[in-house]
């Protein structure tokens, strides 16, 4: 049963939100500058056990992303507030943070330089500017990620903006819990996901921070991302694999079922749609592309509401649109700092993403068209794996304090639909390297086919 009946109040919400047509779309990134200048001197008026409803919306309004704003706050809004949690990731990262940090440099053009694990630069170290945009991002990347993440069964749901999403097949699953909102589902894709690190792991320091064996040398990490539904899609599969390198270009390949032949995809490929969705390959994470193909700019440090430790086991959307969770909100304090790519190619002018100075994770982005207009704003909810009810499928070892996705969302306010992404049963576990080669390896993404 919905909450409410989002789909007919949805339209009548929309102008006191700013949600009329081309209202949203058309800020920019000055704009953006204006909202993060008032999140400085913002005065937080609320405490942890209040729920914000929708007649005291204007007390959060400060501390929620522009572009974001629209899609949290309306009629019937429940946002409760959470305490600040410590989300620290555990010793042995804080150990090689000690010993290594003071080691690191970065090259001229933003290379990370005598990096061996652990946090690379000191966070309170960072001032607005270029080089520390590329210290944030490399502090991004080497955020404590245990082994690597997998999810054994990742959701891709399109959703239309308004109307509702009851005759969908999925409403007749164990998943239709999750679904408590409006918006039209238009696809629901599904299949796995798995990334593995090789290199600067703070957990194998008696391994000298990395996998042994000619098979990981050299590697950063390997990502798979497959697709089992719906069956026009099923067995398309994409393998890259991150050097460790930084000037190198990453290995990638796709296998197309349709094509029965597996095929190196290009570095444009990663920043177009991926599979119609409104992600690409790069978006992962916020950003999961390659750090020297972009310019940094660092910004500051802000504060923002998000979903840093979830009460659910899967994300509950409401909503107008069902693309909202239903959740606890936590103030953190996060770096704020601009992507901007190199090549004119891009789909992207810039981004602005928001990571936790804690736990080093993302939980918003801004993505800006060529023309400098709002495109895509994306908002990731994290589950805590040291939580008493946490549970996965994967093996996850308790006292690995990992931010994992809870699911990730992303928002097209050009032509109003979004792209859900909840994770179910992911964690970080012990992997062994056979099954990794197995699964990582691209003789083996035609398996089964």
């Amino acid at each position: 049963m919905k909450i409410m009946n989002w789909a007919s109040k949805a339209a009548a919400f929309g102008l006191a939100l700013g949600m009329a047509s081309g209202g949203a779309n058309a800020m920019t990134p000055d704009e953006y500058m204006a909202w993060f200048k008032a999140n400085q001197t913002a005065e937080v008026t609320f405490k942890a056990g209040d729920v914000i409803s929708f007649k005291d919306a204007e007390k959060i309004r400060a501390f929620i992303p522009p572009g974001y704003q629209e899609e949290m706050l309306f009629e019937g809004m429940q946002v409760t507030i959470h305490e600040t949690s410590d989300l620290s990731p555990p010793l042995p990262y804080h150990v090689a943070t000690k010993k290594f940090q003071g080691q690191v440099t970065l090259a001229e053009d933003g290379a990370i330089e005598n990096y061996t694990a652990g946090q690379p630069f000191d966070p309170e170290t960072l001032t607005p500017g270029q080089e520390s945009g590329f210290k944030a991002a490399w502090n991004f990347n080497f955020r404590w990620q245990n082994e690597g993440l997998e999810v054994p069964h990742v959701h891709w749901v399109w959703v239309r903006k308004g109307g509702n999403h009851d005759d969908h097949s999925i409403m007749n699953t164990e998943y239709a819990q999750y679904y408590t909102g409006g918006g039209s589902f238009e696809r629901v894709l599904a299949g796995p996901y798995l990334r593995v690190y090789f290199s600067h792991r703070a957990d194998l320091a008696d391994q000298d921070y990395k996998v042994e064996g000619s098979w990981a040398k050299g590697t950063e990490f390997r990502e798979l991302t497959g697709f089992t539904e719906p069956f026009d899609i099923d067995g398309t599969a994409f393998l890259i694999l991150r050097h460790d390198d930084a000037h190198k270009a990453d290995d990638s390949w796709a296998y197309i079922p349709s094509l029965r032949r597996v095929r190196r995809i290009s570095v444009e490929v990663k920043s177009d749609s991926l599979l119609g969705t409104d992600h690409t390959l790069e978006d992962f994470y916020c950003f999961a592309g390659r750090i020297l193909e972009h310019d940094w700019l660092y910004v500051g440090t802000a504060r923002m509401l998000a979903v840093a430790r979830s009460r659910n086991p899967g994300t509950v959307f409401y909503g107008p649109n069902g693309w909202t969770p239903l959740d606890n909100w936590e103030l953190r304090t996060v770096d704020v700092y601009q992507q901007i790519p190199k090549s004119d190619a891009h789909p992207y002018s810039r981004k602005f993403l928001h990571t936790d100075r804690n736990s080093g994770e993302c939980y918003y982005a801004n993505g800006f068209d060529q023309a400098g207009e709002l495109w895509k704003v994306w908002q990731l909810s994290k589950v805590f794996t040291d939580d008493p009810w946490y549970n996965n499928e994967v093996g996850t070892p308790k006292g690995t304090r990992g931010s994992s996705f809870q699911s990730i969302n992303v928002i097209d306010k050009q032509n109003g639909r979004g792209t859900l992404v909840p994770c179910y049963g992911n964690g970080f576990p012990k992997n062994k390297v056979s099954r990794v080669k197995r699964k990582l390896d691209v003789n083996q993404l035609t398996e089964g086919r």
